[in-house]
This record gives C-alpha cells, structure tokens and sequence, in this order.
C-alpha cells in the first residue's frame, strides 16, 4: 500500500495502486503509479515527498526511490527536484 494525493479534491489515501511501466525516448524505462481517489473518482498519483539532493543523499535505499516509487533515471514521477518523466 502506498500513500496518493488527489489533485482534485486535495485528499491524501492509502491504496494498492496500479503500476504502469513505459519505454521514454529521453530517460529510458519509466515506472509511474497511480489509483482511483476514494472521494472523487479521479486518478491520482503518488503523494509527493520533498527531498534535500544537494547533500547526495537522495532518500533512495535499493533500487526503490522514496521520493517516486519509480525505476526513472530522472527520479520517477513524484520526485520534487525534477517532476518526473
């Protein structure tokens, strides 16, 4: 389970999500999930998690960003210092 934000009707959940992998001419495999919101029926991404990345810590431990959930070389979709693919 993962926490998503809703755009729409600014609400934070819990949910499974769904998993959607693309090929990106530009940053190569991409990885973006999203869910259906609770409140509103909109689709919804991953909450957004702000990061500090000049000290090179990026909040990554594994292969598995926590500011994204994404295998994107540019963060994945949910990372605040690129905005995602």
């Amino acid at each position: 389970m993962s926490i998503f934000y809703c755009d729409t009707c600014h609400t934070k959940f819990e949910a499974g999500g769904i998993k959607t992998d693309w090929i990106d001419r530009t940053y190569g495999p991409c990885t973006r999930w999203t869910a259906s919101c609770p409140d509103c029926g909109e689709e919804c991404q991953l909450a957004k998690t702000v990061h500090a990345h000049a000290d090179g810590d990026d909040g990554c431990e594994g292969e598995s960003c926590g500011c994204g959930g994404g295998s994107c070389s540019c963060g994945g979709s949910g990372c605040s210092s690129c905005g995602g693919c």
